[in-house]
């Protein structure tokens, strides 16, 4: 059996991410070296940008934080005030020099796991409202709670950059609160709801249109084409699978279905080379409409009244029979227990961690 220790040293972060710690370290006048002592980091200095930390790195980092971290405030208001947008690097400045907060939030999920292996993101629409779903892929031990509050309030850190204030905005963690709630909201302006069932930030979709202050075109594509680059390195960034699955989860928003073959011209190639590009990063056109459906009709149980035969319809089910199979298959518990919250199963509450190659 794979350890924990070693599947988190499998996964890689931005080495900036420690410029938090470092942060708050000189504010209170601390020993910046025990931070990286700490962590058994032994790198020549100055930094450099493409040098990376793993998992049990992050991790120890995050555990050095909170131990730094003054009593009083909710550990995440400390960490938050610490954190620039670009720290994130280039995904940071791709969301900045966006037009608008929608093509920042895009850009950011697009390119996430760049910079946050440890989590899953993805966007859904209910109504008139986007949520930017947060999904916890490995086991980070006593830091999970404070680890998830900081990848779920991350995108909020755009809102300095925003020519005008959002007209509203609710945070939605599975944990309860690591402090007063009242300064959760004071600290990031939106409401706070704890003990929920999904980690996400909701945001009125009217809202995406808000311009970017800093909004600059050939910069963002400059940024674009650099992520891009870096994507094409990462084996396992998986291009076609994660563009497939964008276009299906827009499409199936816009009540449209896409075929093989529409999907294949859209991204000017035959279905035949988007089939074979598919199997080989691991998964085929079914299998990945399957799991846009069961990711969509999740939230709709979550966040609307309606019955499990429409959900299966606006997920694009052939019929509810059908669509409970898939979701049971997909998730351990039936579309009836996902919405009451009843039986979940060890696998709901305990993400799938895949070991490393050996």
């Amino acid at each position: 059996m794979v350890s924990p220790d070693r599947i988190l040293k499998s996964l890689t972060f931005p080495i900036q991410y420690l410029e938090i710690g470092e942060s708050l370290a000189r504010e209170l006048h601390q020993d910046v070296e025990a931070l990286y002592r700490y962590c058994g980091i032994d790198l020549p200095r100055p930094f450099m940008p493409w040098q990376t930390i793993n998992g049990k790195q992050m991790q120890q980092a995050l555990v050095y934080f909170l131990k730094l971290c003054p009593p009083g405030p909710p550990p995440l208001v400390t960490f938050m005030a610490h954190f620039p947008l670009t720290t994130h690097g280039p995904v940071g400045m791709l969301a900045i020099t966006s037009a608008n907060l929608g093509e920042a939030l895009q850009g950011a999920l697009k390119y996430a796991s760049l910079v946050m292996p440890a989590y899953s993101m993805r966007r859904q629409d209910v109504g008139d409202e986007v949520h930017m779903i947060i999904e916890r892929q490995y086991d980070f031990g006593d830091i999970n709670d404070f680890f998830t509050e900081t990848v779920v309030t991350a995108p909020l850190k755009i809102m300095p950059f925003l020519t005008q204030p959002i007209s509203g905005g609710t945070v939605y963690l599975m944990h309860s609160p690591m402090g007063d709630p009242a300064e959760y909201e004071a600290a990031f302006g939106v409401k706070f709801v704890f003990n929920a069932r999904q980690n996400k930030v909701v945001l009125p979709r009217q809202d995406l249109s808000i311009p970017l202050i800093a909004r600059s075109r050939a910069s963002h594509m400059l940024m674009k084409a650099t992520l891009e680059q870096q994507s094409q390195a990462r084996v396992d960034m998986k291009p076609t699978t994660q563009e497939v699955k964008r276009r299906l989860q827009t499409a199936v928003r816009q009540k449209q279905i896409l075929d093989a073959d529409a999907l294949a011209q859209v991204l000017a190639m035959s279905p035949r080379t988007l089939s074979r590009r598919l199997k080989d990063e691991g998964t085929t056109l079914p299998q990945l409409r399957t799991e846009v459906g069961v990711e969509y009709a999740e939230v709709l149980l979550l966040e609307t009244d309606k019955s499990i035969a429409q959900v299966a319809h606006a997920a694009g089910f052939a019929d509810a029979a059908a669509f409970t199979r898939a979701f049971k298959r997909a998730t351990g518990q039936t579309p009836s227990q996902r919405r009451t919250g009843s039986a979940i199963t060890d696998a709901s509450a305990n993400p799938t961690v895949t070991p490393p190659s050996p």
